[in-house]
């Protein structure tokens, strides 16, 4: 083992027991990881995972990393951040990590407003599922994540701040199906696929158990992995619109077409149907003055759209029929 890089290696693979999950949990390709497993194995000379066409298991050498890598991963990430935070202290560089959704309500126009406002711009945005966006946060390497409340609540290290609230509709293209169905259910919306970023596995509760082709369940995170796993808006709407995905979203996203008569609003709504995001951000590392400006933007930003004042709880969305 010569790199941190090789340890996080082996223990995705044993957390996931798949080289495609494993990769993607790692932020490589496939045939990155597969090569450099090849490449550590043989540097250590002794085999590290038994792979067949349906398993990945790690050997006994792979069980004596298991046992010791945690907190070495955790003392060489700990000194990445000291690291860092002296490099940044007195430097307008900043990083925000998004979820998909704040960032197309309010996260890519506040960036652009900003960047406007300054001869050298020094951030950057980056737009990621909410997992990684937390991860990325407590990894260090970003300043604010822009994502899930409520999941962000579960980390003891961090602060968060509500920014809206918001309802979602169910919606898919004027084409499909259920789109001319008056009563359609849940288990019916389980027979098509899901276009949507990760999902937090406390949706599960609310959702037929039987998740047909609408997606799986992470056995290692229990999240629930939509069959279309998008990191964007646009991508989201693309597989509502060029197949027979159905997807999520607030009202406002989709207003101009559902005007256009290219989505319809499915009449599927209940009160757990909502998503909360907020500002959300280390205990005890203070914001730059170019990560404070930023966010003061983003209050002025938000302030001008229809998410400034959040939606009651409990109140359907209007494009939904009650």
């Amino acid at each position: 083992m010569r790199t941190v890089r090789d340890l996080r290696i082996v223990r995705a693979l044993a957390a996931h027991r798949n080289f495609a999950r494993a990769a993607e949990d790692l932020g490589m390709s496939q045939p990155s990881l597969s090569r450099a497993l090849a490449r550590l194995e043989e540097t250590i000379g002794a085999r590290l995972f038994e792979r067949s066409r349906t398993s990945v298991n790690p050997t006994a050498v792979a069980e004596i990393v298991l046992q010791r890598c945690d907190p070495l991963i955790a003392g060489f990430e700990d000194l990445a951040r000291a690291i860092e935070d002296h490099r940044r202290q007195g430097s307008d560089e900043f990083r925000v990590a998004v979820g998909p959704f704040v960032a197309e309500a309010v996260g890519l126009a506040a960036f652009a407003a900003h960047a406007a406002k300054r001869r050298r711009p020094a951030g950057r945005l980056i737009v990621r599922d909410w997992r990684t966006c937390l991860r990325e946060l407590r990894e260090g390497r970003c300043d604010l994540a822009m994502t899930d409340v409520p999941s962000a609540q579960e980390h003891d290290e961090l602060e968060a701040e509500q920014l809206f609230d918001t309802p979602m509709v169910i919606f898919c293209s004027a084409q499909h199906p259920l789109a001319g169905k008056n009563d359609p259910t849940l288990a019916d919306l389980m027979r098509y696929p899901w276009a949507a970023p990760l999902m937090q596995g406390r949706y599960l509760a609310n959702i037929p158990s039987d998740l047909g082709a609408a997606g799986r369940i992470d056995p290692q995170t229990g999240d629930f992995v939509p069959a279309i796993c998008a990191d964007s808006f646009s991508a989201m709407t693309a597989a509502v619109r060029n197949g027979r995905a159905i997807s999520a979203a607030p009202p406002a996203f989709i207003r101009d077409d559902l005007r256009r008569g290219e989505f319809v609003v499915l009449p599927v709504w209940e009160n757990w149907m909502r998503m909360s995001y907020g500002l959300i951000w280390r205990k005890g590392h203070p914001w730059s003055r170019s990560l404070s400006d930023f966010i003061d933007t983003l209050r002025e930003v938000l302030a001008r759209t229809e998410f400034g004042e959040a939606a009651p709880a409990g109140d359907p969305p209007t494009a939904a029929p009650r």
